[in-house]
């Protein structure tokens, strides 16, 4: 493309007026459409593109501009028309033939084309690629606002150091806390109301939208990006011990009696059968039947479950089994049903928040519940649950007693028949008595402890369960147990066939003239353990 003096000047001054120094462009390289051979040549397409097309103009200088923002440009050249490529990106104000005002609409890039007529007439193009970005001005003004916040939060609390960062619709809030409670404080302060929420140790949680600044309500609501660390470990096992003790007695005594000849009988039947009778037959039958009864007894559970969670993460751990509990639905005569299963056993659940460096914040719920057939409806068993739910501080080894139960029942019946059964000691064949009495004693401890990951060199050795092996044939048949020793691994999957081959190799080598022991360490490889766990 050849310029002329004219054109030259004009793009100098377009520039000028632009505050930008021009950047000279390569020229454009036009992609020619390959059209198969036998239809046009590549000379004939040249051809008719030299007769076609004089030239190709691409955008000659760039400049850019704020979006919100206008930019006034005068011209020495009246200028016939003005075309913008995207006018949603930029647009255009003409005052006149030789003044334009350029206003940035949204972030993005866009050519702009102006043709100018210089003194003889001649129309000449200009080409720019404007750039449209970000509103800086927004930007640094957030920057501001939330760096005054940053200084207030800081001198409120010395021990911590945080740092405010706006970007976009976010404000990352990052640095390091003196302990979780102040850094709980720290995020109500910044953000619109709320808890703080989330685990800590470093890791992002994106929280609630940022509280409005006084001094600047007009600034677009960011969502909180949680960046906080707090020093320390934050790995928490709770332990749990719950210990029930339950003792019951009972005592009971009655008598009953028969009497009767040919033709009469008294009989009383106040205590009713009984565990000591007599019967004497002569012209008159007797029957007499003694109750006398007692009874103790006594149950203990003790259950100690352990858990381990990161703090401020909920925990749920349970052992026991369920059972079914069929619910039937439906209205108007259609019924269907459904079934859910119930838990029981030892249930823990817990959410720890480490609020000091030792101190820890529990919300536990601990409870055991055991299957009690008495209380059976439809088939469907009952459960005695003992459970607790409440939150408490402790510090880190300490213990707390977060439930407790005596509780004494007595009770006590008699049925008697009137006067006779209220004489003493004749009246016992009259009389029915019974006193019962159940004490129970519970008490639920809780302890938290921080922790952390073992080595590999502290893991137990012996774990529950490794020491307990199957016995050989001798102390299963002949010592009727059902253990066998803990370093002896009796293999009785395998034991029928190791002793045939055992047999055989020893067969064979008497034949050969050749000892057993040989023979036999080739045959154990392949039942012994490898250094994997697993036989050869």
């Amino acid at each position: 493309m050849l310029l002329t003096a004219s054109m030259l000047a004009c793009l100098a001054v377009a520039s000028e007026a632009l505050g930008q120094r021009p950047h000279p462009l390569p020229m454009p390289q036009l992609e020619h459409l390959v059209l198969p051979p036998a239809t046009v040549g590549i000379s004939d397409q040249e051809d008719r593109e030299g007769d076609l097309i004089d030239e190709v103009i691409e955008p000659d200088l760039r400049f850019r501009l704020d979006p919100i923002r206008s930019l006034l440009v005068r011209t020495k050249q009246k200028v016939s028309r003005v075309s913008i490529a995207d006018p949603a990106i930029l647009d255009v104000t003409q005052y006149g033939p030789t003044e334009f005002e350029f206003f940035g609409k949204r972030s993005g890039e866009t050519t702009l084309s102006m043709w100018f007529i210089d003194e003889i007439g001649q129309e000449q193009v200009l080409r720019y690629l404007v750039h449209v970005g970000t509103d800086q001005e927004e930007q640094r003004r957030a920057e501001l606002e939330y760096g005054e916040l940053q200084d207030r939060i800081n001198e409120l609390f010395p021990y911590s150091q945080i740092e405010l960062i706006p970007i976009a619709d976010k404000l990352i809030v990052r640095g390091q806390a003196r302990d979780v409670e102040e850094a709980s404080r720290i995020l109500s302060i910044i953000r619109a109301g709320g808890d703080a929420g989330g685990g800590w140790g470093g890791g992002a949680v994106t929280g609630g939208p940022v509280a409005t600044l006084p001094d600047a309500p007009d600034l677009p609501i960011a969502n909180v990006i949680n960046l906080l660390d707090v020093p320390g470990e934050h790995q928490v096992m709770l332990k749990v011990r719950i210990a029930e003790l339950t003792r019951t007695a009972l005592r009971e005594l009655g008598m009953s009696f028969s009497i009767g000849g040919n033709d009469w009988g008294i009989t009383s039947i106040m205590g009713g059968a009984g565990n000591l009778s007599a019967i004497l037959n002569d012209s008159i039958d007797l029957e007499l039947f003694l109750k006398a009864y007692s009874s103790n007894g006594y149950g203990k559970i003790l259950a100690e479950p352990t858990l381990v969670t990161l703090s401020g993460r909920p925990a749920t751990f349970l052992s026991g089994g369920e059972f079914a509990v069929p619910t039937a639905v439906g209205i108007g005569g259609i019924g269907a049903a459904t079934t859910a299963f119930r838990g029981f056993g030892t249930m823990l659940t817990f959410t720890p928040t480490v609020l000091d460096k030792d101190r820890i914040r529990l919300h536990v719920i601990p409870s055991f519940s055991t299957i009690n057939n008495e209380l059976a409806v439809d088939g469907i068993p009952g459960l005695n649950s003992r459970a607790v739910m409440t939150t408490v501080d402790l510090r880190e080894g300490q213990w707390l007693a977060i439930a407790g139960l005596i509780q004494d029942q007595q009770g006590g019946t008699k049925g008697r028949i009137p006067f006779l059964g209220d004489i003493p000691f004749l009246g016992a064949p009259f009389m029915n008595e019974s006193v019962r009495r159940e004490e129970t004693e519970l008490v639920v401890l809780v302890s938290p402890e921080l922790v952390h990951p073992m080595e590999a060199k502290q893991v137990p050795l012996i774990l529950p369960g490794m020491d307990v092996t199957e016995p050989n044939d001798k102390a299963f048949f002949c010592l009727q147990q059902i253990e066998g020793h803990p370093n002896v691994h009796h293999r009785s999957t395998v034991w029928p066939a190791y002793r045939d081959r055992l047999r055989e190799a020893g067969f064979q080598a008497v034949h050969a003239n050749r000892g057993v022991n040989g023979l036999y360490y080739q045959q154990q490889r392949y039942y012994m353990c490898g250094p994997q766990g697993f036989s050869q």
